[in-house]
């Protein structure tokens, strides 16, 4: 087993199992993960596929794709069970201040948070690499969702633009606030 499975959160599959909602170790995958990687995205059936690549892709586009991953250059993070196996998973790109990802989670976790935690992860490294935006090409109802409700916003409101979320322009906003309409933690 990978040293870094046993840091992964003992997760068990049970549907009926409340959302998640502690803080779980995010582990980042590097190359000697690769075979897992290719379980997760393998593991996922042809509607998951298609609403994590947004088109259908069969094993051996996913095993492309797999031996494709730069993991010096992107960020490959996730969630797995105390076995090693990933039950969630995020690849992050980033490039010219510009930050896309693709997010899947195997369907016996799902409702659990894992989604969520994946995708404020997301946001957290977009802003620790000083992104301007980050662009949401995903057609996942979830991903959507999760995107709507964090801020994501269609540029000019075009329907058929990606979703987007301005990174600089938020933090702005919220520098430029008056002090006394500024929250008290």
């Amino acid at each position: 087993m990978p040293a870094s499975a046993r840091l992964a959160p003992a997760l068990t599959p049970a549907p009926h199992v409340p959302s998640i909602t502690a803080p779980r170790p995010m582990l980042r995958f590097g190359a000697a993960d690769t075979p897992r990687i290719l379980e997760h995205l393998r593991a996922l059936d042809a509607d998951d596929r298609l609403l994590r690549f947004s088109h259908g892709i069969r094993d051996e586009g996913i095993a492309a794709y797999v031996a494709s991953l730069d993991f010096a250059r992107d960020h490959v993070h996730g969630l797995c069970t105390a076995q090693g196996d990933i039950v969630a998973l995020a690849h992050v790109g980033v490039r010219d201040g510009e930050v896309d990802f693709g997010l899947s989670v195997i369907a016996a976790y799902r409702q659990r948070g894992l989604g969520r935690a994946l995708f404020g992860h997301v946001i957290a490294l977009a802003r620790l690499h000083d992104a301007v935006r980050i662009v949401c090409h995903s057609v996942s109802p979830a991903v959507l969702h999760m995107a709507a409700t964090s801020g994501f916003r269609r540029p000019g409101g075009c329907h058929t633009a990606p979703l987007t979320l301005e990174l600089r322009a938020a933090s702005r906003c919220a520098d430029d606030a008056p002090a006394s309409s500024r929250a008290v933690a």
